[in-house]
């Protein structure tokens, strides 16, 4: 029984051990955010000068490659913003097309309103019937008013979302104009060292 837990406990520590050792040896690798496994920095900081003209040229190439990532980043940001203004827009005018319809329907019933109130008023018809027909055009009257009073709201709170995204797309605009600044600024730079580097 002694030897059984003896040999248990051998086993978990020596268990124990190997995880600890992956995990430190796991933990041990310097990596980039690409995954690229980075050159250990002791290591590096022993080169000599001399000998670290290609890597400070590779450096210029990477800062110009993150300049391009960061630019590109920024007009996919602004062509969503663009995108979702053309939909919202778009939705927009279908609003204001059926706002005109709904108000041509309702200046043709209040034209008809108008004229039952006429002959009513013109001792013409009968007069029962003139009630009912006035009445009947006055309901029509108010649910079309509903209509436009409705559509008159999807209208002012899709204009409002719309003001909204024209800020957006204007300070997204301006950070492109950043990003495409600093890449130029980065090209510039690059094209500068390696004139240098060529003089040497």
């Amino acid at each position: 029984m002694k030897r059984r837990t003896t040999t248990t406990l051998a086993a978990i520590i020596a268990m124990t051990f190997l995880v600890g050792c992956v995990t430190t040896s796991g933990s041990s690798k310097s990596s980039s955010s690409s995954g690229v496994k980075k050159a250990p920095p002791g290591t590096y900081s022993q080169v000599p000068a001399s000998l670290r003209g290609p890597v400070k040229e590779a450096e210029f190439d990477l800062k110009q490659a993150q300049s391009d990532q960061k630019l590109a980043d920024e007009k996919v940001k602004l062509a969503v913003l663009q995108k979702e203004w053309a939909v919202l827009n778009d939705k927009n005018a279908g609003f204001i097309k059926k706002l005109a319809t709904v108000q041509q329907t309702k200046a043709e019933v209040i034209v008809e309103v108008r004229k039952a109130e006429a002959i009513d008023n013109a001792g013409l018809g009968d007069k029962e019937e003139n009630i009912k027909n006035i009445a009947k055009l006055r309901t029509k009257e108010l649910d079309v008013t509903t209509d436009e009073i409705k559509i008159q709201a999807d209208i002012d709170t899709t204009e409002l979302k719309l003001r909204k995204l024209d800020k957006q797309i204007r300070s997204q605009k301006a950070a492109v104009a950043k990003a495409a600044g600093h890449k130029t600024k980065s090209a510039k730079s690059t094209k500068k060292r390696k004139k240098v580097s060529k003089k040497k």
